[in-house]
């Protein structure tokens, strides 16, 4: 238990100083984002808890399928801003897209026999 609380703590310290760099660099912050931090420091909390090699790569791979259809969320919103939506409009229908994505993927990639 202790170990889960210390994982929730740094993950959302990890956000907090990213939401604060992002107020000065959006460059830094949106570097320190897109670099696989997350899964990567998940990949390996995971086989450090578990011990089980296939887990953690499995989740790696799933990971690497769900990036795709996220991406549309990253692409809508400044689309949808440009085109001058309001923000919550504009963040809205790109979290639905997002999800319709990755609703999409996994049913597509069932469909051809990878499960996720």
């Amino acid at each position: 238990m202790l170990m889960t609380l210390a994982k929730a703590l740094v993950t959302a310290a990890f956000i907090v100083l990213v939401s604060e760099i992002a107020k000065r660099s959006t460059l830094a912050a949106a570097i320190l984002v897109a670099l696989p931090l997350a899964t990567m420091m998940t990949v390996g909390l995971t086989y450090l808890d578990t011990r089980d090699a296939e887990l953690s790569t499995r989740f790696a791979t799933t990971t690497f399928f769900l990036i795709w259809p996220g991406l549309l969320f990253f692409i809508t919103l400044p689309t949808l801003q440009k085109w001058g939506a309001h923000f919550w409009l504009a963040y809205g229908v790109s979290v639905f897209l997002a999800v319709a994505g990755y609703t999409a993927t996994i049913l597509i990639l069932r469909r051809i026999g990878i499960t996720l």
